[in-house]
């Protein structure tokens, strides 16, 4: 048998605490040994790197990085347990003491510092007061040397010290003082381990678990022969520790099967998989975010979790066997990118008395995912018992099962992010089923309208003809399915054109005292006159016969939708307007301003293939637990104001990020709000970008409509909702 050697990229595995493997638990990480490593995650790293050489065994070096900021909380956990102090020293009165707070390590030059705050004191209790005529608070910065003792203990030496005062500074203190912080610190911190060994004695258990049974053994044989090597390195993020495994030699696997259409039943696991992870993802930000005020933190949250929504839907678009998994690559993903965050909450100090925990929980889903993504060739996966015993570590305490998905709405989720109940209409929501009283009498595409030639003719302005009885209150009897395009039958018309040169959303009325009025944003009257407009426009088709007045009532609609929305927002007054235009062009783009369209002689919902739905296309999916699906599909209001609560939160994050516009062109923020709402927040630069045909389309689609909207260029309903099928995104 052949020997080598091979080093695996570096991966951030920290402390691990899971639940009973087997009856036996395998970490704890209170029990005032340091934070341990998840070891489990190297074995499917060597395992997949020797996969790769058949009847080869292989020594691997491994390098393994222990986060500064684990390194501390871990430190805080064995040291300073007194409300966040460390108490160092007592003298013989209460007058007499040495402690320190706050220890943050780092990097200076090669070595590890350690910087913690401290007061000290020598006094003498003079009635109820001290007189302490040494005393001094300030920084003990700690040069130290990381070292591994007995193979698998990581510790400190140190090296060198100094005292600072609050701003930095070097000072001095009266020689006993001094003498008393060495002789009392120094052995203090120097007694702190960080132990990689305790992870190994279950580590068995856990390999055979996380294995299928033609590896357990190897994988076991493998972690038996696990060793550290003796030098330890301070990097910029953390101290580097190599460990060393061999690994008994294995032919590969084989090769993955070619791109196939998923059966039934594989179907039916793919989108089980994607539903557990959306609800373990919302699990884990709901745990992080619920007892914590930081706003970045939450923010960033709610990006990564629509983000990884957005990535669920294109998944769940196109499933196929075969290549890469995606229900993998989103994990792993979406994973990584929490551990960021979560980190940098971390620096900020932001995690509170939970940071050890939440810590925990990243180390531990860093092993599992790094054990995923090594071993295919093995068929290691995670699998929904391991996200669960993941989920258990980071909320021991609940007993709710972390992975139950459902669409039903979810107040705590909403309050977390400060997103606002829509306006609805008044009374219980209907979605009783009545056929038309009549056939919808068949229709072709309505001829481009004269009147409409300046706007320039897009296959992408719209949605299928969707004609009815003039009758606008026809309730539906089934909602549509994902797969339908909501085409109606419809006979020849004369196209509506547009009934004035003026866009109606911007001019309507102008000049009606009696609707400024009614119309003051914030106002009850604005309210009654939205819930009067909601009213008129339930179940109501757009056909020749109504187009005028339709969009008359529709475009109010949006208009005092989005004036509403801005009267409770914080939005900046330099974005009203483009978030103005905006609203309306979405409208354009998603629905052709349509909330219903009839299908097989019913008025349905109109729903795209991936579950947007109504007039503002707001996704299913991606906003589950945000909304009340019912009131998205059959509530006109309502899904008007989810959207434009959904654009403004989108506008206020966007303006802020780079790129987002160039100096002097606001109208460009309305090209990037619209990438976030169509493609999640991190896509919000994606039109400036080199970007799939498909996906330059949808943005290009928008941007002439915002053009058009910019212009005062009305929309031709009917014309757009014949094309709104066959164009981008739909």
């Amino acid at each position: 048998m052949t020997t080598g050697h091979a080093r695996i990229p570096l991966v951030p595995v920290l402390l691990s605490d899971v639940p009973p493997v087997g009856g036996r638990r395998l970490l704890r990480y209170r029990d005032k040994a340091a934070i341990a490593v998840f070891i489990a995650v190297l074995a499917g790293l060597l395992l997949a790197r020797t996969a790769r050489a058949q009847a080869a065994g292989m020594t691997v070096r491994v390098p393994l990085t222990i986060d500064y900021l684990a390194l501390g909380a871990a430190l805080r956990d064995q040291l300073y347990t007194d409300k966040g102090r460390a108490q160092l020293w007592n003298g013989s009165n209460r007058c007499e003491y040495l402690y320190a707070e706050n220890p943050v390590f780092s990097r200076e030059g090669g070595q590890v510092t350690l910087e913690t705050n401290a007061s000290l004191s020598l006094g003498f209790v003079l009635g109820s007061r001290c007189v302490s005529p040494i005393w001094w608070t300030g920084i003990i910065a700690a040069e130290t040397r990381p070292y591994i003792e007995a193979g698998m203990t990581l510790k400190l030496r140190i090296t060198n010290l100094n005292l600072y005062n609050n701003q930095h500074q070097k000072t001095l203190i009266a020689g006993k003082g001094f003498d008393l912080v060495k002789q009392y610190f120094i052995p203090r911190i120097e007694t702190f381990s960080f132990a990689l060994k305790p992870a190994t004695e279950q580590l068995a258990d856990l390999a055979e678990a996380a294995s299928p049974s033609s590896a357990a053994a190897r994988v076991k044989q493998a972690i038996g022969t696990l060793h550290a090597e003796p030098e330890v390195v301070a990097t910029a993020r953390g101290v580097r520790v190599v460990l060393d495994i061999t690994v008994p030699a294995f032919a590969t696997a084989a090769a993955p099967p070619a791109p196939a259409e998923l059966t039934p039943e594989e179907l039916a696991a793919f989108e089980k998989e994607l539903d557990q992870w959306d609800a373990f993802l919302v699990f884990s930000i709901k745990q992080l975010g619920s007892l914590n005020l930081d706003p970045e933190l939450r923010s960033d949250l709610l990006s990564l979790l629509l983000d990884s929504r957005h990535r669920l839907v294109v998944a769940l678009a196109s499933p196929r066997s075969g290549g890469p998994d995606p229900v993998r690559v989103l994990f792993l993903d979406t994973w990584q990118r929490l551990g960021q965050i979560v980190r940098s909450a971390g620096h900020r100090g932001t995690l509170g008395n939970r940071s050890l925990e939440f810590l925990s929980f990243i180390s531990a889903g860093d092993a599992l995912f790094a054990l995923d993504q090594a071993a295919p060739a093995l068929g290691m996966r995670i699998s929904a018992d391991d996200l669960r015993r993941l989920a258990h570590i980071m909320a021991p305490q609940v007993t709710a099962d972390p992975l139950a998905f459902s669409f039903k709405e979810d107040p705590e989720l909403r309050k977390m992010f400060n997103l606002s109940e829509p306006l609805a209409e008044e009374g219980p929501l209907d979605t009783s089923a009545t056929e038309l009283p009549i056939a919808a009498p068949a229709t072709s595409s309505p001829a481009p309208s004269p009147a409409t030639s300046a706007a320039p003719s897009s296959a992408a302005s719209a949605s299928p003809a969707a004609t009815a009885s003039p009758n606008a209150s026809i309730v539906p009897a089934v909602r549509p399915t994902a797969a339908s395009s909501a085409v109606p039958s419809a006979t020849p018309t004369p196209n509506a054109g547009p009934v004035s040169l003026l866009n109606p959303f911007v001019g309507f009325l102008v000049g009606d005292s009696a609707y400024a009025a009614e119309s003051a944003p914030g106002s009850n009257r604005m309210v009654a006159t939205l819930q009067r407009l909601g009213k008129k426009l339930k179940r109501a088709v757009v056909t020749s016969a109504n187009a005028k007045d339709y969009r008359a009532d529709m475009g109010k609609l949006i208009r005092l939708s989005g004036e509403h929305q801005l009267a409770d927002d914080d939005l900046d007054e330099r974005y009203r307007t483009v978030y103005m235009r905006v609203v309306q062009a979405t409208a354009w783009q998603e629905s052709c301003w349509r909330q219903f369209v009839v299908e097989r002689r019913r008025v349905v919902y109109l729903e795209s293939s991936s579950g947007d739905i109504g007039l503002m296309q707001v996704n299913k999916y991606v906003w589950r637990g945000f909304y009340s699906v019912p009131r998205l599909e059959w509530d006109v209001l309502y899904n008007a104001g989810a959207g434009m609560g959904i654009l403004a939160r989108l506008l206020r994050e966007v303006a802020t990020k780079p790129g987002a516009m160039s100096p002097g062109k606001p109208n460009e923020l309305a090209r990037s709000v619209y990438a976030a709402y169509n493609g999640g927040p991190g896509a919000y630069r994606r039109w400036r970008r080199r970007e799939p045909r498909p996906v330059r389309a949808i943005d290009q689609s928008f941007w002439s409509k915002y053009q058009w909207v910019l212009h005062d260029v009305p929309i031709d309903v009917l014309k757009c909702s014949a094309e709104w099928s066959h164009s981008p995104g739909h």
